[in-house]
């Protein structure tokens, strides 16, 4: 075993989710065994009503900085119980100090990879590339629809099929309150129409009001002709959103390496005014 870490290493391993670590190495330490299985993990998160994601980020950065080793039937505490015991009070209070001194404003990083075999996920640990911090892109999208109470919002100028059901799972996600769903596409292309036709039912199931965003102009008066956009956003009521390169297609969801924000609070009021005025000049699909 180890003799010690040290408390900074372990703090900036799991800066992001210090109260969830914390969590992990008092049920740890605090069982007979020093062997983990990973099925008692999985309950770990159920009981504790950590997320999977969540779970997985804390795991490999505790991996990475030795307090956890990985071995064939699990994993194994690779410091005594009372040095984890230790550092999950350390851990406890770096959670109390944020939310003490937590900023109103709140920025997450989400990544999706892209599809394996990726040379980008090759040479990205070389660089020292750690998943620790940041979140992905589809997990995040779910989580941000279900924080929905009012209105939930997607802008997406490219659309395909399964992009299409990607939307699905996120109106689902906010579907057991009262939420106004809208999608703001850029309705130009024939695919993206002929994709919006097919699953009218669908749409009309959801409640989804589904606006098009091409607005073409005097020629005399403007060199380029039609204004539509290029911005992929998502956004739940006015104090959450997603700003960032994923589109709802098939591409952003299953294949490219897609890069972007979550902010939560008052920084998001100008991006909801944004949707406004975009919803305002908007035009009503109809198929």
């Amino acid at each position: 075993m180890k003799a010690s870490i040290p408390e900074e290493a372990i703090v900036d391993a799991v800066l992001s989710d210090p109260l969830v670590a914390a969590t992990v190495l008092v049920h740890l330490a605090n069982r007979d065994s020093l062997l983990i299985r990973a099925g008692l993990l999985d309950d770990i998160a159920r009981e504790q009503n950590i997320s999977s994601q969540k779970l997985e980020s804390v795991l490999e950065a505790l991996l990475q900085v030795g307090l956890l080793s990985q071995m064939r039937d699990g994993m194994a505490l690779t410091v005594p119980k009372n040095d984890a015991l230790r550092h999950a009070a350390v851990l406890r209070g770096v959670a109390y100090a944020r939310y003490r001194q937590r900023d109103s404003n709140q920025v997450e990083i989400t990544l999706s990879p892209p599809a394996y075999p990726s040379r980008l996920m090759e040479m990205l640990p070389k660089q020292g590339f750690s998943w620790a911090r940041l979140y992905d892109t589809k997990d995040s999208l779910i989580e941000l629809a279900s924080h929905a109470r009012q209105r939930f919002t997607i802008v997406s100028p490219f659309l395909d099929s399964e992009g299409l059901e990607w939307i699905g799972r996120l109106f689902e996600s906010s579907a057991r309150k009262p939420v106004e769903r809208t999608l703001i596409v850029r309705g130009r292309d024939e695919k993206e129409l002929q994709v919006l036709k097919a699953h009218q039912r669908q749409l009309a199931a959801w409640g989804a009001k589904i606006l098009t965003y091409a607005i073409s102009h005097d020629p005399r008066l403007r060199e380029a002709t039609l204004e539509t956009f290029h911005a992929k956003i998502l956004l739940a009521d006015t104090d959450k959103a997603y700003i960032g390169s994923a589109n709802m297609n098939r591409w952003s969801r299953d294949f490219s390496m897609e890069c972007g924000v979550i902010i939560c609070g008052p920084c998001v009021k100008p991006v909801a005014t944004l949707v406004d005025a975009m919803v305002s000049i908007a035009n009503p699909w109809s198929a």
